[in-house]
């Protein structure tokens, strides 16, 4: 409990400083010591709350920032389907592929970088398709993240739209997952623990929150990609 407890701090900081990386850190994190579908659990619980405390919060944006609202629809149908994808994976093989999920996660911003084409036009008009891939991974791996930066980066969204499209795939992705999940598996984690969960997180992403903005992103980057290098190597050596 304290190991989770101090993983979701974690996790619910960087959230806060920068507006993603709780799943991406939670995840496997979690995935090295408790069964795959508590850690997905674990994780989904407090990111859903985190998502619809920013959506409300910065609710006054959220029509003026012009972000793809088709997104939305395609990012339900997506975390559908995955849900349907979590209960037919073995542990083993939703290792891998969030093994994999997080090793495109590392090569992307360094794409992104050297991408020259403006592809903004295309990206917006195949949107709904970026909503169903982060939809779908979302549910079914617990990190829809990847597919909605990659979105951002080649639609070229703003940094604001880009956070509200993040936090439309985490509360929309949660939700139905949560939601699915609940009636058929029933609860993968005692109901008591998930109070102290939420309550943690909450506070450490308050606490991250009141700090966004005083570190810098590339820092950011650079210590997240030798993270996820490392828990890469972690999950393919429990995979395995």
């Amino acid at each position: 409990m304290w190991a989770s407890l101090a993983v979701l701090a974690l996790a619910a900081c960087t959230q806060g400083m920068f507006g993603l990386g709780f799943t991406m850190v939670a995840t496997p994190l979690l995935a090295l010591f408790l069964n795959y579908r508590a850690a997905v659990f674990l994780a989904a619980t407090p990111l859903l709350v985190l998502a619809w405390f920013w959506l409300i919060r910065n609710r006054g944006i959220l029509r003026s920032a012009r972000v793809p609202w088709v997104l939305l629809p395609s990012i339900v149908a997506g975390a559908s389907a995955g849900v349907a994808l979590q209960f037919a994976l073995s542990q083993r093989l939703a290792l891998l592929l969030l093994a994999a999920l997080l090793a495109f996660s590392v090569a992307l911003p360094w794409g992104l970088q050297r991408w020259r084409t403006d592809l903004s036009a295309r990206a917006l008009r195949a949107a709904p398709v970026f909503g169903v891939l982060a939809g779908l991974t979302e549910s079914a791996l617990n990190v829809g993240a990847p597919f909605m930066v990659l979105f951002g980066g080649v639609a070229r969204l703003t940094r604001q739209q880009q956070l509200i499209a993040l936090n439309l795939c985490f509360a929309a992705g949660k939700l139905i997952q949560i939601g699915l999940l609940l009636p058929v598996a029933g609860l993968p984690v005692p109901l008591w623990a998930l109070i102290p969960c939420i309550a943690v997180s909450l506070l450490f992403y308050l606490a991250g929150d009141h700090f966004a903005g005083r570190y810098s992103e590339e820092s950011f980057r650079r210590l997240l990609v030798g993270f996820l290098v490392a828990i890469v190597l972690a999950l393919l050596v429990k995979a395995f």
